[in-house]
């Protein structure tokens, strides 16, 4: 039999942002997610490209690896670093697990507190 082996994969950052805005919002005490204010994204959230990957942002390069950034609004009452924390965790270890990607930074910003 042949050889099986591809070597590793790399995955769209399209497909790794849509994966973390999920995880972030299975997250307890996330409302919503926020928007990175750079130009592309803006560009894309106006066309209507940027739908499931809204609020994250990721940026793979080749000698530092992936660094992700979470723009995100949380519920009132929430206690805010123990909800970075958890999303940080949550994202780190579903990347491992999912794509075996060790990201190199998790960068969490909320950007607003939603009143019930």
């Amino acid at each position: 039999m042949g050889d099986n082996s591809r070597g590793p994969v790399k995955v769209s950052e399209d497909v790794i942002a849509a994966f973390i805005s999920d995880t972030a919002f299975e997250t307890a005490g996330v409302y919503g997610m926020g928007l990175n204010r750079s130009a592309a994204a803006l560009t894309k959230n106006l066309l209507g490209q940027d739908k499931k990957a809204r609020g994250v942002k990721v940026v793979f390069d080749e000698d530092d690896g992936y660094t992700i950034d979470i723009y995100l609004v949380v519920v009132f009452g929430v206690n805010i670093p123990e909800t970075a924390w958890n999303i940080q965790k949550n994202v780190h270890d579903g990347l491992c697990a999912e794509y075996g990607i060790e990201p190199k930074e998790i960068n969490i910003h909320v950007q607003g507190v939603k009143a019930d």
